[in-house]
């Protein structure tokens, strides 16, 4: 029986295609159903916290990917297998800054010393000013993910070596039984921009990053396999 699953990490790392990629297989993955940032509800946290209700979504769907659900992990069945997806924290901080800052309620609760404003604030911002703290989010949050996920089966990758390989890995892993035929169609004709949204602004450079910021990201992006 295919094993339950989450994807998670950063937003605006690929979680769309990977999620609609695997439902076109076969394999139903919900893309930001039930981890919204308001849900789960205060109940039914209490409850799983309490071990009296599991903390998962409903069949068909088997898996769910959502960078929110990064903060829950521990709530889930301990038998939930975890792939923490990453991509290039410059290429994070270009699409991130494009689409604005992330949900103000939500990342102050788990991220208490961020600061808490909204789309307008953070637009307001000096470019500099809004690298750093998408650099610094980057961070904290990938590194929540792997926290949160002790205890569970674990897979870590990078978005940019997502391919026909690694894609077989992961259908191995969560046991989904699947054929090399179909998945080298789906997966040869599935675009991988589906939720590519607007211009990124090429001026955001690494450069513009105070020199603690840029060494702390350099150090962890080395640590995630990526070379700045």
């Amino acid at each position: 029986m295919t094993k339950r699953f989450v994807i998670t990490g950063c937003g605006r790392s690929g979680t769309t295609y990977t999620a609609r990629l695997l439902s076109e297989l076969g394999c139903q993955c919900n893309h930001e159903v039930f981890f919204t940032g308001s849900r789960p509800g205060p109940g039914t946290e209490l409850l799983a916290r309490l071990g009296v209700r599991e903390l998962c979504w409903q069949s068909p769907a088997v898996g769910e990917a959502a960078w929110e659900a990064a903060p829950w992990l521990p709530l889930m069945t301990d038998d939930t297998h975890v792939l923490h997806q990453l991509r290039h924290p410059l290429e994070f901080i270009r699409s991130r800054q494009k689409k604005g800052w992330v949900h103000g309620r939500f990342r102050s609760r788990h991220l208490p010393h961020f600061p808490r404003m909204n789309k307008k604030h953070f637009a307001a911002l000096p470019l500099a000013e809004q690298a750093d703290w998408l650099a610094r989010f980057w961070m904290e949050w990938n590194a929540l993910v792997e926290e949160r996920a002790r205890g569970k089966a674990y897979l870590r990758y990078r978005i940019e070596e997502f391919d026909r390989s690694k894609l077989n890995e992961i259908l191995t892993w969560i046991q989904f039984p699947h054929d090399p035929d179909h998945v080298d169609q789906v997966f040869s004709e599935l675009p991988t921009n589906v939720n590519t949204r607007g211009q990124k602004r090429e001026d955001i450079t690494l450069e513009l990053l105070p020199d603690d910021t840029r060494s702390r990201l350099a150090s962890a992006a080395r640590y995630y396999g990526y070379h700045l």
